[in-house]
Parts: structure tokens; C-alpha cells; sequence
């Protein structure tokens, strides 16, 4: 027996004492990266296999691909549970823009947290001073969402947040026989526009590439529309107005041109 025979004969390995390949938790990452493992495309002259393992290569990229279509459904079928609980969320988050509003005050138990005693007379209190509060509601409540969230904040101009500021409800919706989703944005009557409804429309698909399988990563949204938005005079805030001196013909005197 040469030394290095010796050297793995001398370990101990007790396979049902090694924990990692015991630990659900590892097995179930081992699992998720092998099925999001990705090969690099070789170029046409860097393999050069016999025709034999070629052809076993081609049968494993088939089974590559059947394993992505089923992932594919997998997400289909997740779309249809998120549509079948949008239901069970409605009810809750009408709630929640009715509080928002203002149209809604909240009772005394609702408003304790998980824990918390109710305290009658402390609550009788509280009524007294919401009952002469002037202001209904939880004024800028989505527009401190925006400001706090880092991926919405990133994208929140200065001259959106007077706009945010009349928002008083975001609603998702979706469309029949067909993968995507739409967006409402519900407002108060404000300067900017005529509308108290504007909605997005996010167009989605999930089917995997049958000469690329291992690019497919999930549903991913192909496309949007956007709604048209009636603003009010002056107060489109998508537009630049410039002002520009020109001089009037024949009369030696300027006047100034607004153009958006």
C-alpha cells in the first residue's frame, strides 16, 4: 500500500454522519442551483466529440428543455393562484383605502397592535381628539411609500410628488386568458389632470426558448401600454415648456414664444 492509500484508508468517513448531505435545507439548495445551472454555448469549432456523444449531448439538451417547459407551467400555474387570491386581498385593501381617504375610521380594537389591550377610556379620549381633527385619513400615505422604498424612490422626481400626493389607492388587476397584469392608480381630484383612474398594462410570457433552454429565468414582462392621460392646460409635467425670444417683423419689438 503506497502513503497516499494509506492516507484515505486512515479516515474515518461515516457517510451517515456527514450532515451536510443530511441537512434538507442543503439538499434543497443543491437541488434549486443544479436546476438553474447554465452552460456556456462552446463555439461551433471548440468541441469536436464523436458522433456517438454528440448525439447523447442532444438527448441531454432535450431533457433540458422538457424540464424548463415544466417549469414553464409551474409559473402558469402560480399566475392562477395569484388571480384566484387577488380575490381574497380585495376585500382588505378596499379597507385600506378607505382609511387612507378618510372614508373609513378605523375602530379601536382594529387599530391595536398584536399584544396590545384595548383601553376604554384611553379610547374614549382618542375619539374626542379624531373627532375634532380636521384632517381625515392619513394625508401622503403613498406618497411617503414612493419616497421610502428604495427601487420607487429611485425613479420619484420632484415634480411627481404633488402629483403622488393626490394618490390615494393602487389596485391590481387581472386580464382573462392571458399572462400579465394591470395597474390602477386611483385619485383625488387634483391641478394636473382630468382623470381619476390611470392604469398601466404589463404584457407577460413565460415560455422557454426551444433552441435556448437554459436562458429561460421565469415569466419576464415583453411589454407595457400605458393609458392617455388628460392633463390640464399647462400642467403636463412630461412636457418642457421653453421660452424663446423672437423678433416681431417690420415693428423692431420682441416677443417671447412659449413652445412644450
Amino acid at each position: 500500500m503506497t502513503s497516499t492509500e494509506k492516507k484515505y484508508t486512515d479516515v474515518d468517513v461515516d457517510i451517515d454522519k456527514f450532515n451536510a448531505i443530511q441537512d434538507p435545507n442543503t439538499l434543497a439548495a443543491l437541488q434549486d442551483k443544479l436546476g438553474q445551472m447554465t452552460i456556456k454555448k462552446p463555439e461551433s469549432d471548440e468541441l469536436d466529440l464523436p458522433p456517438a456523444i454528440s448525439k447523447r449531448v442532444n438527448a441531454i439538451k432535450n431533457i433540458q428543455l422538457q424540464t424548463t417547459k415544466i417549469e414553464a407551467d409551474f409559473f402558469k400555474q402560480v399566475h392562477k393562484l395569484e388571480i384566484e387570491y387577488s380575490q381574497k386581498y380585495a376585500p382588505l385593501y378596499l379597507k385600506r383605502a378607505q382609511i387612507v381617504s378618510g372614508e373609513l375610521e378605523p375602530s379601536p380594537s382594529e387599530c391595536l397592535m398584536p399584544g396590545e389591550e384595548l383601553d376604554n377610556e384611553k379610547s374614549d379620549n382618542e375619539k374626542q381628539e379624531n373627532d375634532n381633527d380636521a384632517e381625515a385619513g392619513i394625508p401622503g400615505f403613498w406618497l411617503t411609500i414612493f419616497k421610502n422604498t428604495e427601487i420607487l424612490a429611485e425613479m420619484t422626481q420632484p415634480h411627481d410628488e404633488p402629483i403622488l400626493d393626490a394618490l390615494r389607492d393602487i389596485r391590481v388587476s387581472f386580464p382573462e386568458n392571458s399572462m400579465g397584469f394591470v395597474l390602477e392608480f386611483v385619485f383625488a381630484e387634483n391641478e394636473f389632470f382630468e382623470d381619476t383612474v390611470l392604469t398601466k398594462t404589463y404584457h407577460m410570457k413565460s415560455e422557454p426558448d426551444d433552441f435556448d433552454p437554459v436562458a429561460f429565468d421565469g415569466p419576464e414582462i415583453v411589454g407595457s401600454t400605458g393609458c392617455t392621460i388628460s392633463w390640464k392646460k399647462g400642467k403636463n409635467v412630461t412636457q418642457k415648456v421653453v421660452k424663446k425670444k423672437q423678433r416681431m417683423r417690420g415693428k423692431g419689438q420682441t416677443r417671447i414664444i412659449r413652445r412644450q
